[in-house]
């Protein structure tokens, strides 16, 4: 059942079992798991159907470190149904196994559990992306170690897949079986304003929502899930709580904290030892489509840092997809020539312009040019907070201090210079990096990108993270939190595929509670 907020009486207090806030990815997920049982939910969507802009401009806010995204810019995140994937692009990546460890070098890494034992929600996790058969090994896509040139089958460098879904709308593809539950209802324009806690601080106690322009109802639950994004889910927990306080969940300060994207920038051009070699296997033909079972699927093949390079040598992850231009490899030598001239440097550090005139000899020079995305280390300072603007119900908007560390860059950087001594033992080519080694500066293009990663990080400690191993609130016994803003770390995985298994192993948990 849907239901316009706008058609609840003011000082309305709606009674569930319940509450789910936020209708993407995560949240939807959630409510799905309870269509056919007994318990009572209610799923708050603080905007319509349809984009409206004066329900986006309520994420509004201010960057205050490094250059980023407009808090409220729709490239972002979307305040309507179905939230941010309204507009995703449908990648869905496994995780490594090392992503999910205590890694020596990286501060604040682990999860408190292991990769394997999420196996379970990642398959049931495929048909809720419409994703099809379980696989992200090459070999499930019918890509054979032969098809993989040396360099990219390890020891360092290794061939992964992403699948591609469709993508799903979770919003237009998962709406009309909300609107059948019988206990289930979704109120569209309610916007969580906060939340109160009881008086021993025990447990949530009610959700104060507000529906624009300065309309106000409540609603009273058992259990409450945060769904509303990485930015959004701090935002909630700083301003709620008693006037005064530090919001709730924050007693050791952490709640915000640990904002982590992915670093997306142009990596550099591999040339080709060879001029006639051509690059036949499937890496980084996005979309790329194959029979698997009888059904098509689509992919898209990657090379990314094994986990024993990444463990011995204390690396952060590494993504490279190549960009070949359509049709193949093409004669690019005289854009090869201006890059080394312009902003390329060798992988060992020479400038390599002495060369230019055997580039020129050359009849032709295959070469490919490389995307590269990097995994931002954990880092506190990095964070979220509350500004002195308010929105039109006087909450405080945002800041985003998006921030990186020296290890960010050196680990980058190391990561290339590997990619580049691989490239040249293997005789395949000479890999020209975008990376300035010498000094802590990225690309000029580089950009964080809208994966928001962890503003209530888990951990079970609570003086290390905001949420327990089951997501659950620490110290708060009927609060949980739902989507990327409890990874510990962020790997290079879409993450997108574990914000809905999580929501799946989240949703057993809470079944296990009500009874």
């Amino acid at each position: 059942m849907f239901i316009d907020a706008l058609s609840v009486p003011a000082g309305t207090v709606i009674e569930t079992e319940v509450c789910i806030i936020g209708s993407g990815a995560a949240g939807i997920t959630l409510a799905r798991e309870f269509i056919n049982s007994d318990v009572r939910v209610v799923l708050l969507e603080g905007g319509n159907t349809e984009f409206e802009e004066t329900s986006q401009k309520l994420y509004g806010g201010v960057n205050i470190g490094r250059r980023y995204f407009d808090p409220k810019d729709v490239g972002l995140r979307l305040r309507y149904f179905g939230g941010t994937t309204n507009h995703w692009g449908g990648w869905c990546a496994l995780p490594d196994p090392v992503d999910f460890e205590a890694r020596e070098g990286v501060p604040y890494s682990g999860w408190p559990f292991s990769l394997a034992s999420m196996e379970p929600w990642y398959r049931r996790a495929q048909a809720v992306l419409q994703l099809g058969p379980y696989g992200y090994a090459p070999s499930d896509w019918g890509i054979g170690e032969s098809d993989i040139p040396e360099p990219f089958r390890g020891p360092h460098f290794v061939c992964q897949v992403l699948q591609v879904s469709p993508p799903t709308r979770f919003g237009p593809d998962y709406g009309p079986e909300l609107r059948q539950a019988e206990r289930l209802a979704v109120y569209l324009n309610a916007n969580a304003l906060g939340f109160d806690r009881s008086e021993n601080n025990g447990s949530v106690r009610g959700l104060a929502v507000g529906v624009l322009p300065d309309r106000r109802f409540s609603v009273r639950a058992r259990i409450y899930v945060l769904a509303t994004g990485g930015i959004e889910n701090a935002r909630l927990l700083l301003v709620s709580g008693k006037e005064g306080s530090k919001g709730i969940g924050n007693e050791h300060d952490l709640v915000g904290r640990f904002f982590m994207v992915h670093l997306e920038y142009p990596g550099g051009v591999i040339v080709n030892a060879d001029p006639s070699m051509d690059f036949q296997f499937n890496t980084g033909e996005e979309g790329a489509s194959r029979d698997r079972f009888g059904v098509p699927r689509k992919f898209v093949s990657y090379i990314c840092l094994s986990d024993d390079t990444r463990r011995k040598l204390k690396l952060p992850n590494l993504r490279i997809l190549f960009e070949r231009p359509p049709g193949g490899s093409t004669d690019q030598r005289g854009d090869v020539v201006r890059d080394i001239q312009s902003v390329m440097r060798s992988i060992d550090g020479d400038q390599m312009f002495a060369r230019k005139a055997q580039f020129e000899q050359l009849p032709l020079v295959r070469s490919i040019s490389v995307h590269c995305s990097s995994e931002q280390m954990p880092n506190p300072d990095s964070r979220i907070g509350l500004g002195s603007e308010t929105d039109a119900f006087g909450l405080p908007t945002v800041t985003i201090n998006w921030q990186l560390t020296a290890q960010d860059k050196r680990g980058a950087a190391a990561g290339h210079r590997l990619f580049g001594a691989e490239i040249g033992r293997a005789g395949f080519g000479r890999f020209w990096s975008s990376l300035p080694y010498s000094d802590l500066s990225w690309p000029r293009r580089m950009f964080g990108n809208q994966h928001n990663i962890g503003t209530t990080r888990m951990h079970r400690e609570p003086r290390s993270g905001v949420v327990d191993e089951n997501c659950r609130v620490h110290g708060v016994a009927n609060l949980y939190v739902a989507g990327s803003s409890v990874f510990p770390t962020e790997g290079t995985a879409n993450p997108t595929l574990t914000i809905v298994a999580l929501a799946l192993r989240l949703a057993d948990h809470i079944k296990g509670q009500l009874k």
